[in-house]
């Protein structure tokens, strides 16, 4: 049975970074429609390791359909390039759970990633990462 997307995003890219911007609660069938839309945006990226920036708002959690179809999509994201992803949850409710969901899709995909308050402190964590500083709020 097909439902209504449930959930909104909004892509963009600056140079070798992925920048994605979303609002949920999401469902299976926003995730097929975000994987659509981020295809031309990888295809840029892909000629070289790229890292990516996503910020969620709201209740920004997916059902367990959603969470599958995520991860799956993180691994292929992965093979194309994708090395470190910082995310950005300062507005968004249910924190916690948030940050569990979304770190269980990219711990599953093996990407590293980051928590962070602020756009400003995940433009400089990709800095760090790059030259291999320690963070110390890894998950």
């Amino acid at each position: 049975m097909r439902f209504k997307e449930h959930g909104v995003f909004e892509i963009k890219t600056e140079d070798k970074l992925l920048l994605v911007d979303g609002t949920g609660p999401f469902n299976e069938e926003l995730i097929e429609h975000y994987s659509d839309a981020l295809e031309s945006c990888i295809h840029h990226l892909e000629t070289s390791q790229w890292d990516q920036i996503l910020t969620l708002h709201q209740l920004s959690l997916y059902t367990p359909e959603a969470e599958d179809l995520l991860t799956k999509n993180i691994i292929k994201r992965k093979s194309r390039g994708l090395k470190f992803c910082s995310i950005i949850i300062s507005d968004v409710d249910f924190k916690s759970l948030v940050k569990e969901q979304i770190s269980r899709c990219y711990t599953r995909a093996g990407i590293e990633h980051h928590f962070f308050d602020s756009m400003s402190e995940a433009k400089e964590s990709l800095t760090r990462f790059a030259s291999r500083q320690p963070l110390t709020d890894f998950c």
